[in-house]
């Protein structure tokens, strides 16, 4: 695939699907945004949900970088991504990932996700709060 910018949009919306899988095209567009010639403007892999979701589907991040750049497509990408994972699981990361609030975060990963989001009430969803901030910074809608 062809490296992307992401000062100039954000990675797409984190409840976007792709072969069924929440957070898989945002993390898609990170990894664009990390091979050569793209530019991740502030977004990474890791730490945060998107390392959190490669590691549910046993991908290490260079492993899904290099998976990123030799795929022309993202349904390639997702095939490849699907393999690794039964029907059952994939919902269940699904539902975790609608379900998530800051609260739930690990200690280290909830103070980096307060370091870069700013504080947040410990209710909050998780994947709203990327929303609103994505929105923050590139403008209404994302």
């Amino acid at each position: 695939m062809l490296p992307i910018s992401l000062r100039r949009r954000p990675p797409r919306d984190p409840r976007a699907r792709l072969g069924g899988l929440m957070l898989l095209p945002r993390t898609i567009d990170k990894a664009r945004g990390l091979i050569q010639g793209g530019d991740p403007g502030g977004y990474r892999i890791t730490p945060g949900l998107s390392a959190w979701l490669l590691g549910q589907v046993s991908l290490s991040e260079a492993e899904f970088l290099e998976l990123v750049r030799s795929s022309p497509t993202d349904d390639e990408v997702a095939r490849a991504v699907a393999e690794r994972i039964e029907p059952e699981q994939r919902d269940a990361i699904n539902e975790l990932l609608k379900g998530l609030r800051v609260r739930d975060l690990s200690a280290p990963l909830q103070d980096e996700f307060l370091r870069l989001h700013g504080p947040q009430d410990a209710d909050a969803s998780v994947i709203e709060v990327l929303v609103a901030d994505d929105r923050a910074a590139f403008g209404a809608p994302c």
